[in-house]
């Protein structure tokens, strides 16, 4: 619960985010050894709203078996989040009807099929962001809206 709430905390004030990112490893240096091991980078970055793929952390650790704090600050900067429009893009792509909704049955195939994939959690936490109407279906502006609040 503490990693999931992290992010909500994140400052917007970018000269306090060395600080936040710096607690964060902390949270993941859990054996106090001033590195975190390559299996957590992942989760990390995504405790400070990242949204790297698995196939960029892997890139970006060039087969380093952990990272320090300097590492994981670097390799955090370098990860840029896509703009609401290019999102909002994205998923208007499998709007078949061009009314700006999508099946919410459909939108939860793609999220687990497509691409890594969401687990079946995150599924259900998309779910809830998706709202979906009576009628079944997905504002995709809404989604996306709520999806990349700030």
């Amino acid at each position: 619960d503490q990693v999931l709430n992290f992010v909500t905390l994140a400052p917007s004030d970018a000269s306090k985010m060395s600080d936040y990112t710096a607690d964060c490893f902390e949270l993941f240096d859990t054996e106090g050894s001033g590195s975190i091991p390559a299996s957590q980078v992942g989760p990390a970055l995504r405790a400070l709203g990242k949204t790297p793929s698995e196939e960029e952390i892997k890139d970006l650790l060039a087969g380093k078996p952990a990272i320090d704090l300097a590492g994981f600050t670097e390799m955090a900067g370098q990860i840029v989040a896509p703009a609401k429009e290019e999102v909002l893009e994205a998923f208007s792509t499998f709007d078949m009807n061009s009314n700006g909704y999508i099946a919410l049955d459909e939108l939860k195939n793609l999220m687990k099929n497509l691409g890594e994939g969401l687990n079946d959690n995150e599924i259900a936490g998309m779910e809830k962001v998706a709202a979906a109407d009576d009628e079944n279906q997905v504002n995709i502006r809404h989604m996306v809206d709520q999806l990349m609040q700030e």
